[in-house]
């Protein structure tokens, strides 16, 4: 099973941008494939300020640590 922090496509309404940081878990079977993706935090910036809404884990830097960035 691999699992990854990744942030989803920012969502800008009106002068606030949302970015969903989610948990993608994926496993390989014989048979196929399985991926289950569950938000686990929330970014939220305005006027070069960001703030996070947490909904799952311990710790924001711990969150911050484990997120993919993709290249």
């Amino acid at each position: 099973m691999t699992t990854e922090i990744r942030l989803f496509t920012p969502q800008v309404i009106g002068k606030r941008t949302f970015i969903p940081v989610v948990c993608d878990s994926t496993s390989c079977t014989n048979s196929g494939m399985i991926t289950a993706v569950s938000p686990v935090a929330l970014l939220i910036g305005e006027d070069d300020q960001w703030g996070i809404a947490l909904l799952e884990g311990d710790s924001v830097i711990e969150l911050l640590g484990r997120i993919v960035i993709p290249a």
